[in-house]
């Protein structure tokens, strides 16, 4: 006899055989649910050959769930025939649906689902260039977990197609039952992933008996949902994880952990040392290893969810009737892991209530979110202003993935009221729910665009494409460094302006803040969320000026505009920005430089400030040279407008902008060392300073070599062209053809091509005066002139001053001077030698200076 029929609960509804007034619909019931079970029986089968590092999830699971269940419940719990009907069947479909063979179109429908998009997605993301169809696998599984609970709602109503005659089959045969009843076990099924307050909204508290049924055999959909996740939760015993099949398949990581801890588990039973017989009891047949700590641990966690789910089901039943309650109320040894080790056995090692934690975790964010980890001279007022700014522009993006031809946009306002001022950054995107308010924003070192929450809230746009630059989620604690009260108001970008949700800082930071909902006083019908800052005083000067910090010997600070400022730090932002000041005009102050409205000059001028340095000669500069800003663009995205430097940058102009994710690393202390512009890098820190190109290094090196076939072609004076050549090796591209060096000879200062160079070395040595670190030209020194040589004479300290050598006494290929010349020589057919001569001088340091001397001859 199959074991769900010796169970309590069987023998007192569809096994019952001696009710004389309903045995007829026992009957039909009983025939119904074994038929039923037949055909699940072989739709459960495939989940093995799909998902083999699952634990068991075959017949004989199912059919252990009416023993888990009637031990639970309790021998004389109330439950009619047509209760237990529906509870096996919401038993056999709450798992089948993890095979492929339970969807339309089969593998092929799963992928194209968005959990599947998602889930490829992210294994994409985090992968280290694994197989392809390894990762597809693993997508499978991951879209199956997360799918067979919602497919198990609509289960009953798929059908089969009999190759043979084309006939329907279903998994509930009886045509009644299926169409009345169908629905309602697919509901329960599908609860088992509920949140158990979900159980009380979505299910109904009654339902009425069938017609022809007795009126008595009223269903309890509520009771039975409680039933099923009980009793899922608590069939953890070596039934899943049999011995030959664990020792048969060999399986690693979190898989090895589930099947180690559920097949050493023995039997679930009442603890006979309760009298009142109200207490599960669970232990073990083998002992757990220090080896096997993992394992033992997953067998914790899957015990105190048993405790969990009886304590919240006992509890929603209570609300109704003590009838209702199970007969088990708590888990043996749940106390603690050291008290569960008494049962869940261990060998010579004891698990502990310890676990990493902060113990003032409002301290740990004060540091790492604040002050602390940007650095005491950093500018933040534009850390901060960064960091809401990114927000808003993820949330827009996000927006305009889900709805098509979405245009966003950003404001920010400074308004006085009374005697303090307000700082508001605004946006028109996603919004947020309450769950991501008080969940991902307020979780330090969560991002929820890296979070699981965004697959829920925003099903496919994980697999959509989109990209956040917000990274760390540790950005919205650095308000607090600027900002005495802080109010986040949001709400979805669908829902009307009831709908908003407020949190309070009152007063600064604090892990208590206050949640509100409903309409706002001056909330914009067109906004999705405000955050509105109180300024701590000093923050920003009443007439709106910043000063701006210079970092260049005899350059001053100078004062711009509040809006030329945040024009700068939003130097290449896919969003349009406005800024409202005190006067309550608006104005743009940053374009999309996509757009058909943006201006090259006019935004090159602004993000310098070149209206507001004297002496500037920055507007002529840029007169000159805008047209050689050429964007780069990576994937269908702008990393950059720029243009290779050609200035030596004696006078700090201010020119080009290195940022991350469109975003200013700073405003303050630029040149154009290398580009005019702006130039998109990877964050190296949640400091975000900048890193290497945020594109693939080929894209912009492609972007330099169409950068010196311009220069090529434009007419440059020596000094300049010794600049771009310095420019083009800083981006690992060959100026060779460009160059002009410096070089004294005879006391006599001459500008070089590297071909003359190469000419020259034939009748002079070329010298390079050595750092004393090594590897690197010096620039610190005194040396004019070296009788007898050609002395290079550098004009600014870059990797074109590199002097490393590879093997073979050959210098390293990367596009220096050294490099550059000593290749040049060899193009031409020469012979070459590298010597050195040392102690040739010393530095402003006083330390020894070698000399590296390239000579030739022809061969």
């Amino acid at each position: 006899m199959e074991e769900y029929k010796s169970t309590s609960i069987w023998k007192n509804t569809l096994g019952k055989e001696d009710d004389e007034n309903h045995s007829e619909k026992i009957e039909e019931l009983r025939s119904a649910f074994i038929t039923f079970r037949k055909n699940a029986s072989v739709l459960i089968s495939r989940i093995s050959s799909i998902l083999p590092d699952l634990t068991q999830h075959e017949i004989s699971h199912l059919d252990s769930l009416w023993d888990t269940a009637s031990l639970i419940v309790g021998e004389d719990y109330l439950i009619n025939p047509l209760e237990a009907f529906i509870l096996g069947g919401a038993i056999l479909i709450h798992d089948s649906a993890l095979c492929f063979e339970a969807y339309e179109n089969g593998q092929d429908g799963i992928r194209a689902t968005h959990q599947w998009k998602d889930a490829f997605a992210e294994l994409q993301l985090n992968s280290k260039k694994e197989d392809i169809d390894k990762l597809k696998n693993q997508a499978d599984f991951t879209a199956l977990r997360e799918l067979h609970a919602i497919q198990a709602e609509v289960l009953l109503e798929k059908s089969w197609r009999d190759p043979d005659n084309g006939q329907e089959l279903y998994l509930l045969e009886n045509q009644t039952l299926r169409k009345h009843l169908g629905k309602l076990i697919g509901q329960i099924a599908s609860s088992h992933h509920w949140d158990i307050e979900q159980l009380a909204t979505k299910l109904s508290i009654q339902q009425n008996s069938l017609p022809s049924f007795p009126r008595e055999w009223r269903i309890d959909p509520v009771k039975i949902a409680c039933i099923l996740r009980c009793a899922d939760a608590a069939h953890l015993d070596n039934l899943r994880a049999p011995d030959f099949l664990y020792a048969l398949i060999k399986r690693n990581g979190i898989s090895l952990n589930h099947w180690q801890a559920q097949n050493r588990i023995s039997r679930v039973d009442i603890d006979q040392t309760d009298p009142n017989k109200e207490t599960l009891l669970f232990n073990s047949s083998i002992d757990f290893k220090e080896e096997d700590s993992a394992s033992w641990f997953v067998a914790y966690d899957a015990i105190c969810l048993v405790e969990k789910e009886i304590r919240s089901c006992n509890s929603l039943l209570s609300q109704r009737s003590q009838n209702l309650t199970f007969k088990v109320k708590k888990v043996k040894g749940i106390e603690s892991p050291e008290k569960l080790s008494e049962y869940i056995k261990v060998d010579n090692w004891k698990p502990c209530s310890a676990k990493v934690h902060v113990g003032n975790i409002e301290r740990l964010i004060d540091n790492l979110g604040g002050e602390l980890l940007y650095g005491s001279g950093s500018d933040l007022l534009g850390v901060t202003i960064r960091e809401l700014i990114q927000n808003s522009r993820d949330a827009i993006f996000a927006r305009s993935f889900v709805e098509k031809h979405f245009t966003g946009k950003i404001t920010i306002r400074v308004e006085k009221i009374h005697s303090d001022t307000f700082l508001t950054v605004e946006d028109n995107g996603v919004g947020m729910s309450e769950r991501v308010l008080t969940g991902p924003l307020l979780d330090f070192g969560t991002s929820f665009w890296t979070s699981s929450l965004i697959k829920s809230e925003f099903p496919g746009l994980r697999s959509s494409g989109f990209k956040s630059i917000g990274k760390f989620g540790i950005g919205f604690y650095s308000i607090f460094m600027i900002a005495d009260s802080v109010f986040v108001e949001s709400r979805n970008w669908k829902d009307g302006l009831s709908e908003i949700l407020q949190l309070k800082f009152k007063e600064g930071f604090t892990l208590r803040p206050i949640l509100k909902k409903g309409l706002i006083e001056g909330f914009p019908s067109s906004v999705s969320t405000r955050i509105k800052l109180k300024l701590k005083t000093s923050v920003l000067s009443d007439d709106l000026m910043i000063e701006i910090i210079t970092n260049r010997m005899g350059s001053k600070n100078f004062n711009v505009p509040f809006s030329s400022y945040l024009s700068a730090l939003t130097a290449g932002l896919d969003v349009e920005v406005l800024f409202v000041g005190k006067d309550g005009m608006e104005s743009k102050i940053h374009t999309p430089l996509d757009s058909p409205e943006f201006d090259k000059t006019k935004w090159l001028n602004t993000i310098s400030f070149s209206d507001y340095r004297i002496p500037n000669h920055t507007k002529a500069y840029i007169d000159n040279n805008i047209e050689r800003l050429k964007p780069i663009i990576v994937d269908n995205m702008q990393l950059g407008l720029a243009a290779i430097s050609t200035t030596l940058n004696n006078e700090q102009d201010f020119l080009s902008v290195s940022t991350v994710g469109g975003l200013a690393h700073s405003v303050h202390g630029r040149d154009s060392e290398y580009f005019v512009g702006y130039i998109d890098f990877n964050p190296k820190s949640a400091k975000r300073e900048v890193d290497d190109f945020a594109g693939n290094e080929t894209h912009i090196q492609d972007w330099a070599r169409d950068q010196l076939k311009d220069l090529l072609n434009f007419s440059l004076n020596p000094i300049e062209k010794y600049s771009a050549a310095s420019s083009l090796c800083h981006f690992k591209v060959d100026p060779s053809e460009l160059a002009m060096i410096l070089v004294s000879i005879n006391k006599q200062q001459i500008f070089y091509t590297f071909d003359q160079l190469a000419d020259l070395s034939l009748k002079s040595s070329i010298a390079f005066l050595e750092s004393g670190f090594g590897g690197h030209i010096e620039t610190h020194h005194s040396i004019l002139d070296l009788p007898n040589y050609a002395l290079i004479r550098p004009l600014n300290n870059s990797s074109f001053l590199s002097l490393k050598f590879s093997e073979g006494n050959k210098p390293e290929e990367n596009k220096s001077i050294l490099d550059c010349l000593y290749r040049k020589i060899v193009s031409k057919g020469y012979d070459v030698s590298i010597d050195t001569i040392h102690n040739i001088g010393v530095n402003s340091f006083n330390q020894s200076i070698n000399a590296i001397v390239v000579s030739s001859k022809i061969k």
